[in-house]
């Protein structure tokens, strides 16, 4: 999953579908803490999982609120609009919580985290798509997603998930040629190649 194109899609998204500050703030730290339980595989490649969980306990003072019951409202609002699921625990212990992506060209995969030796379902990029082709939310003003994708290799790291090699000009010349008006198809694109290359070298390895 992208963060950029997530977060593009949700702010189009929201021009007919608006949604109060707190439930705003609500998906961001829903989106914040998926991106933190990333999943890294033997390969390196880091992964968001499908299935995350974020207690009540720890989202209600983040959030500004301390009735128990107010939470419950704001992910029932999440919920009916789409844009989360959640299934609660049989016990006392926190529900599992799903984000339902923008981007529709995203699908589920098993891989073994190495941290707790289990496997996790994850997201991947089925294939690389174009920008309406993932969803009508997310072509829009690509100012911001272009100097993303054109400095996609500039940091070192990212909260220590850009770690794939980087991309010869040619590569780079011959992905954006496929793309040449969808800025945020060939970053995912790149990504992508990116994300193989780094496989392939750990194949050879």
């Amino acid at each position: 999953m992208n963060y950029l194109t997530e977060l593009l899609a949700f702010y189009r998204w929201m021009a007919e579908n608006p949604l109060s500050p707190l439930l705003q703030a609500y998906w961001h730290l829903l989106m914040y803490t998926n991106n933190r339980a990333a999943i890294r595989t033997a390969q390196d490649v880091w992964y968001w999982p499908v299935e995350f969980k974020l207690p009540n306990t720890v989202a209600m003072p983040i959030l500004g609120i301390r009735d128990r019951r107010v939470l419950l409202r704001q992910r029932g609002y999440l919920i009916d609009r789409g844009r989360v699921t959640y299934q609660k625990d049989a016990g006392q212990r926190a529900g599992i919580y799903r984000m339902v992506p923008f981007d529709q060209g995203l699908e589920a995969i098993c891989v073994r985290d190495e941290r707790r030796d289990s496997v996790t379902k994850v997201w991947t990029q089925a294939v690389p798509s174009t920008v309406t082709e993932l969803s009508p939310f997310i072509n829009i003003n690509t100012k911001q997603a272009s100097l993303s994708y054109s400095n996609q290799e500039a940091a070192a790291s990212i909260h220590g998930f850009n770690l794939l090699p980087p991309l010869t000009d040619e590569e780079r010349a011959e992905i954006k040629a496929q793309y040449p008006d969808d800025d945020v198809a060939a970053f995912n694109a790149m990504w992508a190649a990116r994300e193989r290359k780094q496989m392939a070298g750990k194949a050879q390895g």
